[in-house]
């Protein structure tokens, strides 16, 4: 894997989870999945892969409209079976627009690229 492949596997998760794609979710997060937040105070909100599917599972039933997709990559490097990409998000969750810098890191597990941490700040 590329850091080019990488970023275009990225743009294809980006995709999906903003268009609430329960499947591809759940195909796509790693068991052991954690999402880390720190939001524009300091404060720290977690997010395991049960919650995440719950959340996508809720906008889903919800019809809520896709979120944005607008990314602007910094760096992405795989070495072996580890990825990690850095980028800027622009999105709308609630009704609240923000950028949040995230950190996604992947993992070749099970004969597949999966998602196994991710880290987000807020960069209001």
């Amino acid at each position: 894997m590329n850091s080019q492949q990488l970023i275009e596997l990225t743009q294809d998760l980006i995709f999906h989870a903003t268009h609430f794609d329960l499947p591809y979710v759940q195909e796509t997060y790693a068991d052991k999945f954690l999402l880390v937040g720190v939001d524009g105070n300091g404060a720290v909100d977690t997010m395991n892969k049960q919650q995440l599917v719950a959340f996508i599972q809720q906008n889903k039933d919800a019809k809520t409209e896709p979120f944005s997709t607008k990314t602007e990559f910094h760096y992405a490097a795989a070495e072996d079976n580890m990825g990690v990409v850095v980028m800027t998000r622009e999105l709308e969750i609630n009704g609240r627009w923000s950028r949040k810098f995230f950190t996604v890191i992947w993992e070749y597990l099970s004969g597949k690229w999966q998602i196994v941490k991710e880290s987000s700040i807020d960069r209001n």
